[in-house]
């Protein structure tokens, strides 16, 4: 196992572009490798030319980085779980323009996060990030959780329409020679360990899979060790931060009480030797904790890995 770094680390709050610096930084704290992403379709022509897919390849090879997987944010391929095949196909459109990108650029693995059902109101703009009442930046406090589900509600058509989306996506993917990792987050349709079971049973292809991000699996009070075995090789990529189990899930690793010993051996025993890619949000110094968080993860695989 190697230790990656998400260009976002070091972009925080916001995933968009330039990710230069970011890639700089990486590489000079010594990480195997660096993740990317496609914040917006926009991106395609304003950021991702020909010319800047070039300069970046040679600027994280520069740095003996390797690229293992690229991100599709939600502003690019929200409408997946869309009813309306129109809107649905706009996104799978853009789906296949990510994977183009992502083919030039270097990766075997594509990744999205689950979308929401289209639709869901919540107190704010990010369902998944609505899991605790007392949310930050949010100008009133309410003790209950609420949240507004779209009306009419039917459930299996909602989820039938899903399986058939990430059948389509896998098979997008596939086509550029990429393994497709779909990620899982609170309030999505896909959001833990037994619903990811549930989908590989509907969609049973060898190059689908999951990035598993740790905290949001532990946000869901999952015990991670346990959804590894579960997962096993259908495991493509991991997301790694820490967190304190009560409201603090964007920790630098070894900051909160996850057990890395437990969660680096079940790894090793389902034979994961990919990457280990952190994920921290906004600090005063992120360099420092990303260097610390590094710093932590080797240790643990050298011993346990």
């Amino acid at each position: 196992m190697k230790v990656c770094c998400t260009a976002w680390v070091f972009t925080a709050p916001r995933y968009n572009p330039p990710y230069e610096q970011a890639i700089q930084t990486i590489g000079e704290l010594g990480f195997d490798g660096v993740e990317l992403i496609l914040h917006d379709p926009s991106d395609l022509e304003t950021y991702w030319t020909p010319r800047k897919v070039d300069e970046i390849c040679r600027l994280y090879r520069s740095f003996g980085l390797a690229l293992p997987e690229f991100a599709l944010y939600q502003n690019v391929v929200a409408n997946l779980p869309d009813l309306d095949p129109s809107a649905k196909q706009r996104s799978l459109a853009y789906c296949e323009q990510g994977c183009k990108l992502a083919r030039s650029l270097g990766p075997k693995i594509v990744n999205m996060v689950s979308q929401w059902p289209i639709g869901l109101k919540a107190p704010i703009p990010y369902p998944p990030s609505y899991f605790y009442v007392d949310v930050p930046g949010y100008d009133r406090f309410d003790p209950k959780l609420k949240m507004q589900l779209p009306e009419p509600f039917d459930w299996d058509t909602v989820w039938s329409n899903y399986v058939d989306s990430m059948r389509q996506a896998a098979a997008i993917a596939r086509s550029y020679d990429l393994r497709f990792a779909l990620e899982g987050h609170a309030n999505v349709i896909v959001s833990h360990t037994d619903s990811f079971l549930r989908l590989f049973d509907q969609v049973p292809d060898p190059t689908f899979g999951t990035t598993l991000d740790v905290a949001w699996q532990f946000l869901q009070r999952e015990y991670i060790p346990w959804s590894i075995y579960k997962l096993r090789s259908r495991i493509f990529h991991v997301h790694v931060r820490d967190g304190d189990g009560l409201a603090a899930y964007n920790l630098p690793i070894g900051a909160g009480i996850l057990d890395w010993d437990g969660i680096v051996a079940a790894l090793r025993d389902v034979g994961y030797d990919g990457y280990l890619s952190l994920e921290i949000g906004r600090y005063a110094e992120p360099r420092r904790y990303a260097k610390e968080s590094l710093d932590y993860l080797r240790d643990v695989i050298a011993r346990v890995g």
